[in-house]
């Protein structure tokens, strides 16, 4: 077992710089100074992965107390009592006698950060002397939901709109299909869905020579339920090149745990007049809310030209894991038709946690401007051309099939804007399950999915 010492070392970039490294990060030493274990072997060999030195580590980690754990003290000292973040810098690469214990860790909530490769795909035993590697396999990251990957050659992307860009090089991504749902809503109906137990972000977005999205060589899971409940799990999935300053940037943020912040509107569209009540819910599944220097919480609402036209404050009140608060918008009664984005931040934000949602006010005008489709046996038409399709199914890409009863106009927006930008020209979407959650008794639907989608009614029916 190794131990180092804490080091004052930033090598190309200023302290105030990385803080703004990643969305939503914390630099400087938390209060205790947070612990991490690495795992560390003198012979073992990164896979898939940057092959990091004992001091890259070193320098990349200086804002914990780090111990440096081989196959056999992982084993006997790994757990979420002794240690904030466990660090596996082998890329693909793991000992497969410590899989029980990594487990473990991970199921009582431990945070994670993986350097490079598919985490968990290459299980390595010791035979005498020397490292003997097993052939590539799933069976240990589909026990934690990560069911499939997908390498993408991204030796010619870059990532212009990340400060990270000139920390790491990319050569090739594992994109990632994650599992995040383990039970369903409705268990007597086939095909549920299921409770959201995590949530996945890529931090950094690699684009080609058209600017097109391709490749996240960074993301971020947050466990919210479930048996990982807690944990936060950082992957650099990728084979290339990382700086020490990057894996500053990352395994503070790890360290941090998983939370979820969301601000909502009660529903994504309002007739003009009417006035919008605001929730915020900060949830973290460790319950560690007392940490909050304060409870204020700010929303922005913006319009179009991302001009603010009202700001408002609430004072979230601590329930349990949870943080919550509401407060109406009554400026909202004098905007005018258009959609407007809602983005909320508490006041003093040790998580640097930030969430936007939006909503429309009822537009006639925007809705008369579109032009109807017909259709014969043979094809679809509009404005008596022949209009060929180039359709997919949505579902909204944060809340999934249960995305009209937890309605986010801007995800909406954006969700379209990329689809039109990549050429799809039709979307279907509409509900597959739970049915008796939208119709009553006489199979007639209810208002409030009406309402909750975006089509308001007379307010009346929204009572």
């Amino acid at each position: 077992m190794t131990k180092f010492p804490r080091r004052k070392f930033l090598k190309t970039i200023g302290a105030t710089a990385v803080a703004t490294a990643l969305p939503n990060v914390t630099l400087g030493a938390q209060s205790p100074q947070p612990s991490a274990a690495v795992f560390w072997e003198p012979n073992f060999r990164a896979i898939q992965g940057p092959d990091l030195t004992l001091e890259t580590l070193q320098q990349g980690l200086k804002e914990f107390a780090v111990t440096a754990l081989n196959e056999r003290d992982l084993i006997a000292q790994l757990n979420t009592t002794r240690f904030d973040l466990l660090v596996t810098p082998y890329g693909s690469a793991f000992p497969r006698r410590a899989w029980p214990t990594i487990l473990k860790y991970l199921l009582d909530g431990g945070n994670w950060l993986n350097i490079g490769g598919v985490p968990l795909s290459r299980p390595i035993i010791r035979e005498r002397a020397s490292w003997l590697v097993e052939p590539k396999q799933a069976t240990y990251h589909k026990r934690l939901g990560i069911t499939h990957f997908f390498p993408v050659n991204t030796s010619t992307y870059t990532a212009p709109r990340s400060p990270l860009q000139t920390g790491f090089k990319a050569n090739e991504v594992y994109e990632l299909y994650v599992r995040l749902s383990s039970s369903s809503n409705e268990p007597d109906e086939a095909g549920s869905d299921g409770p959201h137990e995590g949530i996945v972000q890529p931090l950094v977005t690699l684009v080609n020579a058209d600017g097109q999205s391709m490749a996240a060589p960074f993301i971020q899971i947050d466990r919210l339920l479930g048996e990982f409940a807690g944990g936060r799990w950082l992957f650099a999935n990728f084979n290339g090149t990382l700086e020490p300053w990057v894996i500053t940037a990352l395994a503070s943020k790890a360290a941090q745990a998983s939370s979820r912040f969301e601000v909502r509107s009660d529903f994504a569209c309002y007739k003009p007049g009417e006035v919008p009540l605001l929730s915020v819910e900060l949830f973290r599944p460790k319950g560690d809310l007392q940490k909050l220097e304060t409870t204020e919480c700010t929303i922005e609402v913006s319009d179009k030209t991302n001009t603010i036209v009202s700001r408002v404050n609430t004072t979230l009140k601590l329930d349990g894991a949870k943080a919550v608060g509401s407060v109406k918008l009554p400026d909202a009664a004098t905007f005018k038709p258009g959609f407007y984005k809602l983005s909320a931040e508490p006041k003093v934000n040790p998580l640097r946690v930030v969430h936007q949602n939006g909503f429309w006010i009822y537009d006639d005008a925007l809705l008369a401007r579109g032009k109807p489709l017909t259709v014969d046996k043979h094809f679809f038409y509009r404005d008596g051309a022949v209009f060929p399709v180039t359709g997919t199914t949505y579902m909204a890409s944060d809340k999934h099939r249960r995305f009209l009863f937890e309605p986010n106009a801007f995800v909406w927006d954006k969700d379209f804007r990329a689809m039109k930008a990549a050429g799809v020209n039709m979307v279907r979407t509409g509900i597959w399950t739970a049915w008796k959650l939208y119709f009553d008794e006489k199979g007639l639907i209810k208002p409030v999915v009406i309402t909750k989608a975006g089509v308001p009614p007379d307010p009346i029916s929204r009572k």
